[in-house]
């Protein structure tokens, strides 16, 4: 067979040609691994799960800026002639380009849509950064249901699939060409074999870098748009800044405030993050002596609950977190009180979302001379019971079951002097 080794009548493509090509082609590598691998997502720690799936959609929409800056670097750079070859062969190898770029667009395309159909509604985080969220597509309502779902689903893997059959079909072109027909396929699209290469249009450079950064910058702006800010209790008085105590109450204790602390925490991804609660108040009777008489009630704000995590945050004050809007009130009481020894229990129910149910909490009370005290507890809530995120991790596969609620007080006898 005649050869059409490097003789001058080929070109190799330039080098902004060759740098997109090897960055999508390693980032779609890197996809199919991690995609396949997330079928047997079970095998892998709890706290690499989450990354796992985070990373494959940064680098899914990654390629999707690579490819709209490669279909814009093909504007004003025509690929060089193939090498002589049949009509049929011609034929199917621009079949098979074609094929991929339709597959560089529709695969990460129909990753977006089956993460903006979840009913897991978990902001996508590029490369984790809570700077650069990334925006769900606003979808129709046939495609935001189950079956939706399960067609976006099945319709991203048999893409993927699809991506692995015709890069089986173009390798085994690229290596026909080169050992049967000596005509220096890889060579055209590697900075070696001596081959001459196009000269490239400049104008493309700025054209291609807009392409990809309009498309990332633009996500990320309208990503921020819609990102969910801490949820605020509508029509609540922001936190006072005043009085470093608050006002003696009939309880017998004052409590200090900007001095006390009432927090939680969970475990999500394998990780703890932790909560803030900043707006509630207390009413306490506590007499270490007296037990049978103590009495406690917390009443919490709920849209004023934060945590420190964007994923989470996104969904509290929705209807499968604390459904703030409907119920903006949590409440505490404490009605049964005993010492233990490591230091008291306190016994009553928690009221959330119309809900109530047990809640125990053991804890320690430190009282100095001066009437002043500090009490520490924690007490663990199951989020079940209180139907927290049960739509998007009823599992808890990602967020754990457990919340565990930290408070710590400073207060003083009302009768004690500041």
């Amino acid at each position: 067979m005649r050869s059409h080794q490097a003789s001058g009548r080929l070109e190799g493509y330039n080098a902004g040609a060759m740098i997109l090509h090897w960055a999508i082609a390693l980032a779609i590598l890197f996809q199919l691994a991690i995609g396949f691998a997330m079928i047997r997502l079970d095998l892998f720690p709890r706290d690499l799960r989450f990354t796992l799936i985070q990373w494959h959609k940064t680098v899914g929409l990654t390629v999707l800026a690579l490819t709209l800056a490669r279909i814009a670097w093909r504007l004003f750079n025509p690929p060089p002639a193939h090498p002589p070859m049949p009509k049929a062969e011609k034929a199917l190898a621009g079949l098979v380009h074609g094929l991929f770029y339709v597959l560089m667009l529709a695969v990460p395309l129909s990753g977006w849509v089956l993460v903006s159909a979840s009913s897991t509604k978990i902001p996508t985080l590029l490369m984790l950064s809570q700077a650069l969220p990334w925006p769900n597509l606003p979808l129709p309502a046939g495609l935001a249901d189950a079956s939706g779902r399960a067609l976006a689903e099945r319709a991203h893997m048999l893409l993927a699939y699809s991506f692995v059959l015709l890069i089986g079909l173009h390798l085994a072109g690229a290596i026909k060409h080169a050992l049967i027909d000596r005509a220096p396929s890889f060579s055209r699209m590697l900075p070696v074999g001596g081959l001459h290469r196009q000269q490239g249009a400049l104008i493309a450079i700025p054209v291609a870098a807009a392409a990809a950064m309009v498309f990332l910058g633009g996500g990320v702006l309208a990503g921020r748009e819609s990102a969910p800010s801490a949820p605020k209790l509508a029509g609540a008085a922001a936190p006072a800044a005043a009085p470093a105590a608050s006002a003696p109450a009939a309880t017998g204790w004052v409590i200090d405030k900007p001095a006390s602390h009432l927090g939680y925490s969970v475990t999500f991804s394998g990780k703890s993050v932790a909560g803030t609660v900043d707006g509630w108040n207390a009413a306490i009777t506590f007499d270490p002596d007296n037990l049978a008489s103590a009495r406690a009630e917390v009443e919490v704000d709920t849209g004023s609950i934060t945590i420190d995590d964007a994923f989470i945050r996104s969904n509290l004050a929705g209807a499968d977190g604390l459904d703030v809007s409907a119920f903006p009130k949590a409440k505490i009481m404490l009605t049964e009180f005993a010492r233990t020894e490591t230091g008291y229990l306190a016994k009553g129910t928690l009221t959330l979302k119309s809900i109530t149910a047990p809640i125990t909490l053991p804890f320690t009370f430190t009282e100095a001379a001066d009437g002043t005290a500090t009490v520490t507890g924690t007490a663990d809530l199951d989020r079940a019971t209180f139907k927290l995120g049960q739509e998007n991790d009823a599992k808890g596969e990602w967020l754990a079951p457990v919340i565990k609620v930290e408070l710590t007080l400073k207060a003083r006898r009302s009768g004690a002097g500041a």
